[in-house]
């Protein structure tokens, strides 16, 4: 393997994993950096130390099973949490310094909690972020914390010790994990072992003759110093991340229905829209829409089930936190409508309203085709009203995570504040999860009642945010729009990240993939800013709290947007930035 043509961190990392296994002539599978491109020591030297202690070949078919298995991610992760373990006593006895090393990961753990950049938590590996904090809290001397009996029983069934040989490892997670997973886990070998195999072989040919990084892969195997900033990229699927088998697909696309509800189109016009908008620097992504209703039957998943229960949680949470401070927002919507109803007062247009007769409009007829609603023409009324309608996108990535509540009040007053003013109003959140951008819709053009405009507190955070295909997916959404003029406001941290990279375009003179973040991220949500805005879609964004960068913003918006790190400024701050699009909305 030619190292010198690798960046030098993944050469750094090579190193220390080589290093710890006393071989030189492998390639790993697995490689760990924190968020800022560093080798994570600890990780890849427990990588180096397995390579070392257990034999190769059984610990890859392990591995090889598990990814065939409906539940491979989760289990992925699982089984990290338990090899890191028994590594460990092997080891300890030959280097005493592991001790150190092992007690300053448990407390850089806890430590990342409480910090802003949490993109690696995506919802699939909730579960897998448990055990880990289980084990962290163990390494402090402290108890394990597990207050659930399934994921308490999990996690002593992984308490592998030192005494275990590779057989004996790949036994008992086997019997584990059928005992936990049985639904979607079967231990025989099948093709996928061969293919991963294969898979392998390709891989070190592709890193001998590209120089690119890995792949940030959604599988986040032990990322005990990073609850916020590190990642373990897994070598095995990582350059081959954006060619996943149909089954994986399939898998995907089950677990994103699970966690975030039914898709709101049909498999037909999901394929029609992802043909049209994932195209360019989103080639190898995904796009799911979906009003969040879930399936009656429960999910088998583990993992599914768990993200519902924190869904639902950070649910009562949002309304919890509203209530408890219901007359600052209660004021700040009534500051709010009032600053709209009086620039509307100033800039009055003829209001149109889908109507069983009049000019047909072509947007709403599948409406009638599908849902038997005769309201598929436009007429106007003599009222004076703006003809124009509000989409509101609210940035659900892991870096907004404590802001989640926040986020949620700041939507629904601006949706209300909308309402009471017979604005049509439209709100959904977006994030990105194994590839996909899930766009969940909590509030539609029709809905104008103050019950409707509750399901913003369904707002939760989690993964990664693919700004730029978010703005298509908007853009999408907004063609179902009653009025003339819109206006897309967002709320957001202006910091795209996604685990995607931009594929290679040499026709856009970009020859090798990029990573989703930092300048490449925020030149492409500029791009597509500027797109929608060539379609007359005035867009505008919101940064809340001190997290926001303002330079960023700067480049993706113009001078459209505004900064608020008060709540109490909100409404104040909020009500001009609509104004100003307003006039512009309305004199156009």
């Amino acid at each position: 393997m030619e190292t010198k043509k690798l960046p030098r961190p993944e050469r750094r990392a090579l190193n220390i994993i080589w290093t710890a296994a006393g071989d030189y002539s492998f390639t790993p599978a697995f490689t760990a950096f924190t968020q800022d491109g560093e080798p994570d020591f600890y990780m890849n030297s427990i990588i180096g130390y397995v390579h070392k202690w257990y034999d190769p070949d059984i610990m890859n078919d392990l591995f090889d099973r598990i990814s065939s298995s409906a539940f491979s991610e989760t289990l992925d992760g699982l089984l990290w949490v338990a090899l890191e373990n028994c590594v460990y006593e092997k080891e300890v006895a030959d280097r005493p310094v592991l001790t150190e090393l092992r007690r300053r990961h448990a407390e850089e753990f806890f430590a990342c909690e409480l910090t802003r950049s949490r993109q690696q938590w995506m919802a699939q590996n909730s579960l897998v972020y448990a055990l880990q904090a289980a084990r962290c809290r163990l390494v402090l001397g402290k108890d394990m914390g597990l207050a659930n009996p399934w994921e308490r029983s999990l996690f002593l069934a992984l308490q592998y010790d030192g005494s275990l040989t590779a057989q004996e490892i790949a036994d008992r997670t086997i019997q584990v994990f059928r005992r936990f997973f049985h639904a979607g886990f079967s231990s025989g070998p099948g093709r996928l072992s061969i293919l991963g195999k294969m898979r392998n072989k390709m891989h070190q040919f592709l890193l001998k003759k590209l120089p690119s990084r890995l792949v940030r892969t959604d599988t986040l195997l032990m990322t005990g110093t990073a609850a916020a900033n590190g990642r373990v990229a897994e070598g095995r699927r990582g350059l081959d991340a954006r060619r996943r088998s149909p089954a994986a697909q399939r898998a995907d696309r089950l677990y994103i229905e699970g966690c975030f509800g039914r898709p709101l189109l049909s498999d037909e016009e999901h394929h029609l829209v992802e043909d049209l908008l994932c195209t360019g620097a989103h080639a190898d992504s995904h796009l799911y829409f979906t009003d969040g209703k879930q399936s009656p039957a429960p999910s088998p998943d583990p993992a599914i089930q768990k993200v519902r229960r924190d869904a639902r949680e950070q649910m009562h949470k949002n309304k919890a936190h509203f209530q408890g401070r219901y007359r600052l927002y209660k004021g700040s919507i009534t500051r709010l409508s009032q600053q709209i109803r009086n620039c509307l007062l100033v800039y009055p247009q003829p209001i149109r309203v889908r109507s069983r007769s009049g000019r047909l409009y072509p947007s709403q007829i599948w409406r009638g085709l599908y849902l038997h609603d005769p309201r598929v023409f436009m007429d106007t009324l003599n009222e004076a009203e703006a003809d124009f309608s509000v989409d509101l996108m609210l940035d659900a990535s892991a870096s907004r995570l404590e802001s989640q509540e926040i986020i949620a009040a700041q939507g629904y007053v601006i949706a209300r504040s909308l309402q009471l003013n017979r604005i049509p109003v439209q709100v959904f959140s977006f994030l990105s999860v194994r590839g996909c951008t899930v766009m969940q819709r909590f509030v539609d053009y029709d809905g104008t009642g103050k019950g409707c405009a509750e399901q913003i507190f369904r707002y939760f955070a989690a993964g990664w945010n693919r700004d730029g295909l978010a703005l298509r997916g908007a853009g999408h959404l907004m063609e179902g729009s009653p009025a003339k003029n819109r206006l897309l406001i967002i709320l957001t941290d202006a910091s795209p990240n996604d685990d995607r990279r931009i594929p290679p375009d040499p026709a856009a003179r970009r020859l090798v993939s990029q990573d989703y973040s930092g300048r490449a991220g925020v030149k492409d949500t500029a791009a597509e800013v500027r797109a929608l805005r060539k379609k007359g879609v005035h867009v505008c964004g919101i940064l809340t709290g001190t997290d926001g960068d303002t330079k960023a913003a700067r480049e993706i918006f113009g001078t459209e947007f505004v900064r608020i790190e008060k709540m109490e400024r909100f409404s104040e701050a909020a009500g001009v930035l609509i104004q100003r699009q307003i006039q512009k909305l309305t004199m156009h």
